[in-house]
């Protein structure tokens, strides 16, 4: 996964070191148990507060472009 991605978060881009502990979050889908791709810190727990809910997350998109 990490070569995959080129080392990189699957959504803001930032390189993802491999060697440092939790330097990166393996994203899985809480429903089905799928692995989508590995994450930063960040983006990851962005993920998580918004409950993986698309609604949630395009509301706040909304949200940030007002």
């Amino acid at each position: 996964m990490h070569r995959k991605q080129r080392g990189r978060c699957g959504i803001c881009g930032k390189k993802l070191r491999s060697k440092r502990y939790k330097a990166f979050a393996v994203d899985h889908d809480h429903k089905t148990g799928r692995i989508r791709g590995l994450l930063c810190a960040k983006c990851n727990t962005a993920l998580g507060l918004l409950d993986d809910d698309i609604e949630r997350l395009e509301r706040a998109a909304k949200w940030i472009k007002v």
